[in-house]
Formats: C-alpha cells, sequence, structure tokens
C-alpha cells in the first residue's frame, strides 16, 4: 500500500530622529536638526478571541474535480462525486469528416502525478450519467442531482480504476496520469452530426448546454480508500476514413483526434461533497479547541481587536501621527493522523458580513475588507501582513460596529497568474492572485492557537517644542 498526499511607510523625511516604544517602554535617540521629536510606537500587546464554527456548503465549483471515497481516522469520512457542463469547440473538422467517420469518443479526467490521497492499488468504481437539464446556478457542494439525470437509466459508461502505476517505468515518469472512460458511439456520433446540422448551437457554451449537451455526472460508485484530485477534464472525439489513392491504388487511412469537448471556468462544475467528521475532532471543538478543516467542514469566526487598536492610536496626543502597518500573524500546527493530511495551505481572513458576497461574486482580497495569507511551515502561522488600509478605514468612522472587526477565517486555495515584464535588460515575472475559493482540493485540517497570536501595531508620531 502507497499512501501519499495531495499536493495551497512612512517617507524618510518625516524620521530625523527616532525613539522606539515596545508596549509601555520608551527610549530617546538623539534629537532632530530642526528641534523636533520623531517617535516609532510598536505594540503588540492586543488579544484575539474566536470559535469554531461549521462551514456548511461552500461554493465548489471549480476545474478541480475531487473524485472518490476514503476514511481517515481523526479526521473523518470524505467522499466526492462530481456534477461537470462542457464547453464545446465552434467548429468540427466537417471538411474532412462526416458523423459516419466517428470511431469513438473517450473521457479523460486527468490528474497529476501523486494528487491523491490514500492507498493507490484500491479500486475505485465511477459511474457516467448524462445530465438532462442546465445545472442551476449558482451551485453548492451539498448539490443533490436528483431530478437532473434518469436515474432509472443505465449509466453512460462506467469504469473501475486504480492510482497505481503498476511497477511501470514509462508510467511513473510521467507527469500526470488518466482515468479514461470510453462513451457510447451514438452520443459521439449525434454530437458530430448536430453541428452539421445545427453549428449555431456550438457557437456559445449556453447554445451548447441547452441544446445539446447538458453535461454529466460522474458518481463515485463504488469502492473507499483514495480520493483523486482531476485537474483537467475532456472528451476526445477519434475519427478515421477510408480515401482512395490514385497514385497507389490503395486505400489511404486518415485518421484525427480532437479535443472537442473541455471542462473551463466558463461552465459550471461541482464537487458533491459528503463529510461525516471523526468523533475526535467533535470533541475538540466541544472543548473549546479551534479547529479548522476542510472541505465543507470547520472555519472560525474571530474578534479582531481594531477598537483597541484605534484607542492605541488615539491615546498618542502627537501633533503628527502617521499609521506604519498593522500585522496580524496566527499560529496553527497539524492534527496528528495517519494519512499525513496536512493544514490548508491559504486561509482567507474576510469580514463576517462580506463572507458570503465574496465567494458569490469571485472576489479577490481587498486588503481592507478581505485578506490572504499562505501557511508558513517554517513558522506554523498564517501571516496576513498588509492590514493598513482596514485600519485607516476604521479610523475614519465614528463608531467601530461589530460587524466591523468580526472576520471569518476560512481555508481557500489561490490560484495565481503571471505577467512577464521583458525589458532591455532583464525580464520580471510577477505573479498575482487570480481566484480565491473554498478549498476543496483534497482533506486538510490544522489546530489553531489563538492565544499566541499576534497583532503587531507600528506607527510614527511627531511632537512639535
Amino acid at each position: 500500500m502507497k499512501i501519499r498526499n495531495i499536493f495551497a511607510s512612512l517617507c524618510g523625511a518625516l524620521i530625523l530622529s527616532a525613539s522606539v516604544i515596545a508596549c509601555d517602554e520608551s527610549t530617546t535617540i538623539g534629537s532632530s536638526l530642526v528641534g523636533d521629536s520623531v517617535a516609532i510606537s510598536i505594540d503588540s500587546t492586543f488579544t484575539v478571541s474566536g470559535h469554531t464554527v461549521a462551514t456548511g456548503a461552500v461554493r465548489s465549483c471549480t476545474v478541480d474535480q475531487l473524485i472518490g471515497s476514503i476514511e481517515i481516522p481523526g479526521y473523518g469520512s470524505l467522499s466526492s462525486s462530481v456534477v461537470t457542463q462542457f464547453i464545446s469547440s465552434t467548429s468540427l473538422d466537417t471538411a474532412e469528416f462526416t458523423a459516419a467517420n466517428v470511431d469513438s469518443m473517450v473521457l479523460y479526467m486527468r490528474y497529476r502525478r501523486g494528487a491523491f490521497i490514500g492507498d493507490s492499488v484500491a479500486p475505485m468504481g465511477l459511474k457516467i450519467h448524462a445530465l438532462n437539464r442546465r445545472l442551476p446556478s449558482p451551485i453548492f457542494s451539498d448539490f443533490n442531482p436528483d431530478g437532473y439525470f434518469d436515474a432509472s437509466a443505465a449509466p453512460l459508461a462506467s469504469k473501475v480504476y486504480t492510482a497505481s502505476t503498476l511497477d511501470s517505468d514509462s508510467l511513473r515518469k510521467m507527469a500526470s496520469r488518466d482515468i479514461s472512460v470510453r462513451m457510447p458511439l451514438d452520443l459521439a456520433r449525434r454530437l458530430f452530426s448536430t453541428f452539421e446540422e445545427h453549428p449555431e448551437y456550438y457557437a456559445t457554451p449556453e447554445a451548447f448546454i441547452d441544446n445539446v449537451f447538458p453535461g454529466i455526472y460522474i458518481e463515485n460508485a463504488y469502492g473507499s480508500g483514495r480520493m483523486t484530485l482531476v485537474s483537467q477534464t475532456l472528451m476526445k472525439m477519434y475519427l478515421h476514413k477510408y480515401q482512395y489513392n490514385e497514385e497507389t491504388k490503395k486505400n489511404d487511412t486518415i485518421t484525427a483526434r480532437h479535443d472537442y469537448f473541455l471542462v473551463t471556468p466558463e461552465v459550471l462544475s461541482d464537487n458533491i461533497i459528503s463529510l461525516s467528521m471523526d468523533p475526535s475532532i467533535t470533541r475538540m471543538v466541544d472543548e473549546g479547541e479551534n479547529i479548522l478543516l476542510a472541505p465543507a467542514g470547520l472555519e472560525m469566526e474571530i474578534e479582531f481587536p481594531v477598537r483597541e487598536v484605534v484607542d492605541r492610536y488615539r491615546a498618542d496626543k502627537a501633533d503628527l501621527s502617521v499609521v506604519n502597518s498593522l500585522t496580524f500573524s496566527i499560529p496553527a500546527s497539524e492534527i496528528e493522523n495517519d494519512f499525513k493530511v496536512e493544514v490548508p495551505p491559504y486561509l482567507l481572513m474576510v469580514l463576517k458580513s462580506k463572507r458570503d458576497e465574496f465567494f458569490a461574486n469571485n472576489s479577490l482580497p481587498d486588503k481592507r475588507t478581505s485578506f490572504y495569507a499562505a501557511y508558513n511551515s517554517t513558522t506554523g502561522t498564517y501571516d496576513f501582513s498588509s492590514m493598513r488600509s482596514y485600519l485607516l478605514d476604521m479610523l475614519e468612522k465614528e463608531e467601530i460596529k461589530e460587524e466591523d472587526y468580526t472576520f471569518s477565517l476560512v481555508p481557500v486555495q489561490v490560484e495565481f497568474e503571471e505577467l512577464v515584464n521583458s525589458g532591455y535588460y532583464s525580464t520580471t515575472v510577477q505573479k498575482t492572485e487570480s481566484a480565491v475559493t473554498p478549498y476543496v482540493m483534497a482533506p486538510a485540517m490544522a489546530r489553531v492557537d489563538l492565544s499566541k497570536a499576534k497583532v503587531k501595531f507600528t506607527y510614527s508620531s511627531q511632537k512639535n517644542f
């Protein structure tokens, strides 16, 4: 058996001389050239309170598809099936082929090498059902596919698969592997002939889904012991025909294969997740421990001490004050388990009042009402380092209300895109966030110690004599 895991200032002109205040201590270092006194104050005496809450259903629509079922002592039982739509090519090769030339069509679910957790040789079974209508939007992880496919009809296809390379050297060296399922030939030919008759149905994803093919339900049919993360799903069509060659006086075989139908962010794809937490996790929560657990498990609500920070700033009766920075660090650690379930790779901190809106609008952190941090395995912390704009907004308020400082801490997946800037002398690569979504990539959990959370507030002040 092989056990694997998936895989997450102040302007210089102002500071002529400085005195540093750490908590309640201060020292003066020199004096300014113009007789002014400038101090840099650092306060980290604030405390953070919070508690664990159930995440509930999440918007798990993503091109990454989690398939399988597994029971992990110390975590719980997790299973996931998938419903997905496809975007079609706007042009099928009708110049060379007709529907009669379609030889076959195969559904490929491609996953990266090692992108699974559990037993690599455990046989898992899945069934492919045809959807009979458009999926609802928005769609959540507790979606019930009943009524969206004909449960009394035979599935389009089925497959038994493993994640083992079976000691194949060639497969072990591959960057990815496929779960491949041969789809019905009559479906493949119907998709091709529909394009021949109504190419306008292939012009947009909406037209294709409504008039040709609503999508499929990939049911986790049986087996337990592994979850596989599929990163690309497509249907490839294979075509061939015979054409007489005047020179050789023989028939030549002309073949082609095309990735005509793809799962992309432009269409809906949803992981249907069922989670039953281990009693040990429930007991920890009942005893007051703070736990993060994903997917669709546990998150946290915290009260950030922004009122205390604002009071500290305003209590300094300076002639001029400037906020330098506000940072927040949260310690988190792994919960012991035999399957190497790790800490969530990223954590979103978003005002509770804006949590649902954030995910519904596919928002990105704005550093005013929402922030994200990657888990630092060296320090064992999530470090939110850019909260200055949030504090400046709070300083503008006459009254800071509960909705201004109550935050949700949610395990998330952060996707990035790279922007390459090529100059005459050098090339730079800038990485920016492109998507922040609830974490549904794999089992993940962590124990959070709010008693050791650290809020660090730094500001500069000047008093004239």
